[in-house]
């Protein structure tokens, strides 16, 4: 029954709504959801690279126009979405025109960039930026790992020393400092690493009883920050990254449980709902007021994002979705093809390119 409940998909849909959380509380552990979406996105993008890329034409060229396929329609819906009610909402951003024109117009239309502008009007798109990077050099580091000759933990203390540079240094290059979490997800693939039950549940309870200190102790204001943040609130940064790898266990057992029927359909919403919050956020943030106020608008938001969400979802990202799965399948090779029909000799099926999520959430994965 547990597995019901761990599924990857409801998994990354919870990751969307805890940084819904952090926008709409003075909690902050929303840095920590979007650690644990890149350590996702590593696992399931080495997984569905050599699983099913590699196995088509020009396998790199195909990869890299899926994933874009699949990222953008619904980025450039809500970038339109979240445009439009800044206009209507009278806010439509004289800060904007500090950023570069070439640059705003680019990023708002490929993602890449995005983390570098001055202001955005999809502010956590700045992972989707992060993401992209990622996407240009994993085919290259999956079929490294696929091949490697060193031990696993030693690739993961590489490229620890290598993102701790990049964070210190400023490295020009974002995707640097965050490789760490992609290269946990990715080595796990690569050695068929599946937490058991006991580790996920060690990681799972010591991640909330962590986060249960922080805000039940003195300590709180590293955790809870809000308008006003304390001086703990300098820590902060650094609590999400060890929440997020205290975490990363868990989001690793998760890729292998079945969860609902429906658990697809969460994780293709989790991107939907990471992007569309932020209308959510900017609605209550406009209607100022006492607590009941707050909890009326933020309690509706909630709601009206979810709701809006499924309706992108069923009407607009599914049918896209539906037409990129049928192109990569176009561009496999007959015989594997052959060998992925049920009742042919090999007798399984590949991993099927069908879900996503957010930023890192773009993939729940391409699975069976």
């Amino acid at each position: 029954m547990l597995s019901k409940f761990t599924g990857p998909g409801i998994f990354r849909f919870f990751l969307a709504l805890a940084v819904f959380a952090t926008h709409t509380s003075r909690l902050e552990f929303g840095g920590a959801a979007v650690h644990i979406f890149f350590c996702l996105s590593g696992y399931w993008i080495y997984t569905m690279y050599i699983e099913r890329y590699a196995k088509t034409r020009r396998p790199y060229l195909t990869f890299v126009v899926s994933r874009m396929w699949r990222l953008l329609p619904v980025f450039w819906l809500i970038n339109l979405l979240v445009l439009l009610f800044l206009y209507l909402n009278g806010s439509s951003a004289s800060e904007w025109y500090r950023a570069n024109p070439a640059h705003f117009v680019l990023s708002n239309l490929l993602i890449l960039g995005y983390d570098n502008q001055p202001i955005g009007p999809l502010g956590q798109a700045w992972s989707l930026d992060i993401e992209v990077q990622f996407y240009l050099i994993a085919p290259f580091i999956a079929i490294f790992l696929a091949r490697r000759k060193v031990p696993g933990a030693l690739v993961l203390l590489a490229v620890g020393a290598l993102s701790l540079t990049a964070f210190v240094r400023n490295c020009p290059i974002r995707v640097a400092a965050y490789l760490i979490y992609f290269m946990i997800g990715m080595t796990a693939a690569s050695v068929h690493w599946q937490p058991s039950r006991r580790v996920a549940l060690t990681s799972l309870v010591g991640t909330v009883l962590l986060i249960a200190c922080w805000v039940a102790t003195p300590w709180r204001g590293v955790i809870i920050v809000g308008v006003h943040p304390g001086p703990l609130a300098i820590y902060s940064a650094h609590a999400n990254e060890v929440i997020g790898l205290l975490m990363a266990p868990f989001a690793i057992y998760t890729t292998g449980q079945k969860g609902f029927v429906a658990d697809g359909m969460f994780a293709d919403l989790s991107y939907i709902v990471y992007l569309l919050q932020t209308i959510g956020v900017l609605w209550v943030v406009s209607h100022p007021g006492g607590v009941l106020t707050e909890v009326a608008y933020k309690t509706a938001a909630w709601i009206l994002v979810t709701g809006f969400s499924v309706v992108i979802w069923k009407f607009f990202d599914r049918p896209i979705n539906r037409l990129r799965s049928l192109w990569v399948n176009s561009r496999k090779y007959a015989a594997v093809l052959h060998a992925e029909t049920p009742g042919s000799e090999s007798g399984g099926a590949a991993v099927s390119d069908s879900t996503a999520c957010p930023s890192s959430f773009d993939v729940q994965a391409d699975r069976p």
